[in-house]
């Protein structure tokens, strides 16, 4: 062959070869971005970069939920066949932290980096004393023999000591005489599990009994309505009904009702054209049958208690009520039944008592609208008018009996952080029979719900009612949070977009169990229920506004008895708000390093099972870590509850926004770091089109204010009062100053950016 002078050059130099990478599984474009990135990777001058030029070298992939691209620091590296996978080992750490390998999963697998990255807690808190448990502030009073010594009726005594209850408490030492004697409007104000109920039940159960006590003519169903008792939940108005059919069961002649919301309207107006003589409501219905139910007579009502103002008048119920208020005054009043009866022992006059908390504009409004000259009767302060009070600034007092803590979590070690505090609560025998864990949104109740429980495919508990039916997808038998003491705990949820029958239910089951329980739900359950034996109340989401927060944790330490509430918050701002805590009590400090060393030191048991799974001679954190692993291991492998982890993380960031205007200093939207509390939901990427549910509900709202004024927005369909429950996780009037901000996020998540910049 012919030298055709062409010389090749094949030196390949001193140094080591780099050996290719090559990437197989997962789509074929994602194959091509990371050989991409790796060639990239591979140029001169790129070792020379540091860890935060590195987390720059590659924008995200627009993506609408878990998929490939950047993840937050701290994520786990997917090994699944959906993402393209390496078939060398690793070439280093940006972090600088080292990475564990996850037992069973081979060079591959690398454990989530929980307790790296995290913020730093802000606040110092000194060493405090044990807490020692005070004198109980709403117990029964130990100077009053009975209830008798109040002058009501010796039939009434008897049904109370039924029900064990002998002594009053001190609101109702005030209240009970006052409306006895008199003739006048009252503001009620007392702390939360005092006994307001029976305040204003038992003197208008005594005056209506002396109607016939003479023996003459019998007072009887169809002899009309003498008291209408408005609460703002059905679950509320369900609750004094109940404690009102306590109390005439010995009076068959006596007759009462609840209507509310989800319930048949055509059984309430047989039962109301049937006849009754007390009728529970919520404001919605009761507005409904004024308008539609001709044989509501109202001539003949003496007492128009308003339950609850200021949540009455938070829920938008003004426009009901007001419309309620009116057609009592339009109607003239009756001096005697139907079958001409007199009612002379009753009132001259309709007599409003109005019960709230707080003395907040909204209530002082709800007042001016109601009240006439009324008389304010507290437990500890002096009597007075109500208008002498309104200038006094609201005190939220919580019983002094309460112990309250609080733990400052970073948003990563959330969810791991709150399995094992209940796994440490529910650890000692028969010292934890129910707890309450309150969240803020009905998706994020519906996705712990459903991670908790034992799986569909394992034998679930049978409630032994005829409302098993009901309850057969809110109650279940609990996982990852039992223990050797309490082998079997409990797991119920409820939220205001439950079906009316399975509201009911659910709770009826709650209170009934005789086994450790757990009450998974929104702030549908923190108004006025009284459920026995809870002994822990957990706000695992802070409520919305002080008032909803004290109203929370008085689910428990009710009537004198003992209990626990504890609040996580999340390190930087949210740290602000232990200081509204301390006007509440003085709340004690929980360290979250503490909580996840009780609460995992006994053995872990998953239920489902994944390459992650604990080994024996683990320290905390690796057991921390791998709890969070097979968590995000879970999800992947369970479509369900990964949607509903994704709609639980975007309900979540959206009810963020809605904190009240002058508590919104403390829940900063713009300071949360959405890869980090995508993590709270076992995700590893945080799910785009955040903002896109607000706007919509912003534009629907605005289209129809009249509607929207009348219903006010609803978190989760909690507190909607007609048939259809709707599912808004904004408050009224306060979705729209969050909405640029929540916009401006959710376009980052989707066009490319990284999470680093969202924080």
């Amino acid at each position: 062959m012919a030298d055709d002078g062409m010389l090749l050059n094949f030196e390949l130099g001193g140094g080591p070869l780099k050996p290719q990478v090559k990437f197989t599984g997962g789509r074929w474009r994602d194959r091509k971005r990371a050989e991409k990135s790796a060639r990239l990777g591979s140029r001169p001058g790129i070792e020379g970069r540091g860890p935060d030029d590195e987390q720059r070298s590659a924008k995200r992939q627009k993506i609408g939920g878990h998929g490939p691209g950047r993840r937050a620091e701290g994520d786990l590296e997917h090994t699944g066949s959906d993402f393209p996978q390496k078939k060398t080992a690793e070439h280093g750490n940006p972090s600088g932290q080292k990475k564990h390998t996850g037992p069973g999963s081979g060079s591959r697998q690398v454990v989530s980096r929980l307790f790296s990255f995290n913020p730093e807690q802000k606040t110092t808190f000194e060493d405090e004393a044990e807490w020692e448990e005070p004198e109980p502030t709403n117990a029964p009073l130990l100077t009053v023999a009975n209830f008798g010594s109040l002058t009501i009726s010796s039939r009434l005594v008897d049904a109370l000591t039924k029900m064990n209850l002998e002594r009053p408490t001190a609101i109702q030492q005030k209240v009970i005489p006052h409306m006895l004697s008199s003739s006048s409007d009252a503001f009620v104000q007392a702390e939360t599990g005092s006994g307001k109920t029976l305040s204003y039940l038992l003197p208008i159960l005594h005056r209506v009994l002396l109607l016939s006590g003479r023996g003459e003519q019998q007072i009887h169903r169809d002899s009309g309505i003498f008291a209408i008792m408005v609460a703002p939940t059905r679950e509320l108005a369900k609750q004094t009904h109940t404690v009102l059919e306590q109390l005439i069961r010995p009076f068959p002649w006596l007759v009462s009702t609840a209507i509310t919301g989800g319930e048949s309207k055509k059984a309430e107006k047989a039962r109301l054209r049937k006849g009754v003589n007390f009728l529970v409501a919520t404001p919605g219905r009761l507005a409904d049958h004024i308008d539609n139910t001709k044989a509501l007579n109202l001539g003949t009502v003496r007492w128009l208690i308003l339950d609850e103002g200021d949540r009455l008048m938070d829920l938008g119920f003004e426009d009901d009520l007001k419309k309620a208020i009116d057609a009592l005054k339009q109607v003239e009043l009756s001096g005697a039944t139907s079958s001409g009866a007199s009612l002379g022992p009753l009132p001259d006059r309709r007599v409003t008592v109005l019960c709230s908390a707080t003395m907040k504009m909204n209530v002082q409004k709800l007042g001016e609208m109601s009240l006439a000259d009324a008389v304010f009767l507290a437990a500890e302060k002096g009597d007075g008018t109500a208008a002498e009070k309104k200038d006094e600034k609201a005190v939220h007092k919580a019983p002094a009996q309460l112990h309250q803590s609080h733990v400052i979590v970073p948003a990563k070690l959330r969810l791991v952080t709150l399995m094992s505090y209940l796994r440490s609560v529910f650890s000692r025998r028969g010292h934890t029979m129910k707890a309450i864990v309150f969240m803020s949104c009905a998706d994020t109740v519906d996705f712990h719900y459903e991670l908790l429980k034992v799986p569909d495919h394992a034998e679930a508990p049978q409630p032994a009612s005829k409302d098993a039916e009901n309850t057969s997808r809110t109650v279940a038998k609990a996982a990852y949070i039992t223990s050797l003491a309490s082998p079997e705990v409990v797991l119920h949820r409820m939220h205001g977009s439950l079906s009316q029958p399975v509201r009911t239910a659910t709770l009826r089951s709650f209170s009934a169990c005789q086994s450790p329980s757990l009450l998974i739900t929104t702030d549908v359950s923190s108004r006025g229920l009284d459920i026995p034996s809870v002994d822990l109340v957990v706000e695992y989401d802070p409520a919305f506004s002080f008032a909803d927060h004290i109203h929370r944790i008085g689910r428990t330490a009710r009537a004198g008895r003992s209990g626990d509430a504890v609040i996580f918050l999340l390190p930087g701002t949210e740290e602000g708000y232990i200081e509204l805590l301390k006007a509440s009590g003085s709340p004690s400090q929980l360290s979250y390093d503490s909580v996840l060393q009780k609460g995992l030191m006994a053995k872990l048991e998953f239920p489902v099972e994944t390459t992650a799974a604990p080994q024996d001679g683990q320290t905390y954190h690796d057991k921390a870590e791998t709890l969070q692993l097979h968590l995000e291991q879970r999800l992947l492998n369970d479509t369900k509850r990964l949607e509903l982890a994704r709609n639980g993380f975007k309900s979540h960031i959206r009810a963020y926004a809605t904190h009240t205007r002058e508590e919104r200093v403390h829940f900063d939207i713009t300071q949360l770091h959405l890869g980090h509390v995508a993590k709270a939901f076992g995700l590893r990427d945080p799910p785009g089109g955040i903002g896109a549910g607000i706007e919509r509900k912003a534009q629907k709202g605005n289209s129809d204010p009249g509607k929207r004024a009348t219903k006010g927005m609803k978190r989760g369909g909690d507190y909607d009062d007609d048939d259809n429950n709707n599912d808004n996780d904004a408050k009224h009037g306060q979705a729209k100053p969050a909405k640029d901000v929540l916009m401006r996020k959710s376009r980052m998540l989707m066009s490319g950016a990284s999470e680093f910049n969202i924080g």
